[in-house]
């Protein structure tokens, strides 16, 4: 519940397009880097949206009343994953490993207290993405020594797609980070105004992607893409169900990579 395995699938998807772009084998390293993610990015936002968002501020919620009724099977869950990605650790460089290390510090100070990286609201949409593309596009390119200047316009237009989400994300928040004290493009300068820099950075990426493959069909796919995220962009507001954002805005990570498969 509360989109932990959505969003696990979604991180499943996105290394899925980096092997769909780049010549990468189907074998038992590269599939166990699949489960990999899939089974860190459950874990993380298990212990960020389960046991740490209940306090005595909102032990109340919806949310913090069904962690607190399935805090055992969670526990359980979280156990098993780490046990599976700690075995699967051997199946990474030590390079890898250092920079997916890096990466889970960066995704744990997010929320944690005293670091709390989230109350810096001008970057953490940018923290976030950074800590995407490393876990679904770098890694797998460092792995397969396929990491050149070319591949890098894939991890920046990779980057810029998840950033724009990330900045719809400030939208659905608008007023709790307002009331938390979090600066965000959206408190702070306006609804409208992060809109319009999540439309001029649809077209960054696009260009980035441009630059990375500019073949009939992946342009085709990277259009229809585009334009689902410019209604996306027109249609969010902080009016829109929970639902909306955790279904639709984080689910274009995996339309994304279904577009790329059709085409």
């Amino acid at each position: 519940m509360y989109a932990n395995v959505f969003i696990a699938l979604c991180a499943f998807s996105q290394v899925l397009l980096t092997y769909h772009f780049f010549p990468i084998p189907v074998n038992f390293d590269n599939n166990s880097y699949l489960l990999f993610v899939m089974l860190a990015t459950y874990l993380q936002y298990n212990v960020q949206r389960g046991y740490y968002i209940v306090n005595h501020s909102n032990s109340n919620s919806p949310r913090s009343q069904w962690v607190l009724r399935h805090k055992k099977v969670m526990g359980y869950t979280i156990g098993v994953s780490l046990i599976v990605l700690l075995f699967l650790c051997n199946k990474l460089s030590w390079l890898s490993i250092g920079i997916m290390v890096g990466a889970e510090i960066i995704s744990t100070l997010y929320y944690l207290q005293p670091f709390n990286l989230r109350r810096h609201g001008y970057i953490k949409p940018f923290l976030i993405s950074t800590v995407w593309v490393i876990s679904c596009g770098l890694v797998p390119l460092i792995e397969n020594q396929l990491l050149t200047i070319h591949s890098a316009w894939f991890l920046a237009s990779q980057f810029v797609f998840i950033s724009v989400l990330c900045l719809l994300f400030d939208i659905k928040d608008n007023d709790k980070d307002y009331l938390s004290g979090v600066n965000t493009y959206a408190n702070r300068f306006g609804v409208s105004a992060t809109k319009l820099i999540c439309a001029v950075m649809v077209l960054i990426g696009f260009t980035c992607f441009y630059m990375f493959k500019s073949d009939t069909a992946s342009l085709t796919a990277s259009v229809i893409l585009r334009i689902l995220l410019l209604f996306t962009i027109l249609y969010t507001s902080d009016k829109r169900h929970a639902f909306y954002y955790y279904l639709w805005v984080d689910g274009l990570l995996i339309i994304q990579t279904i577009l790329f498969f059709i085409f």
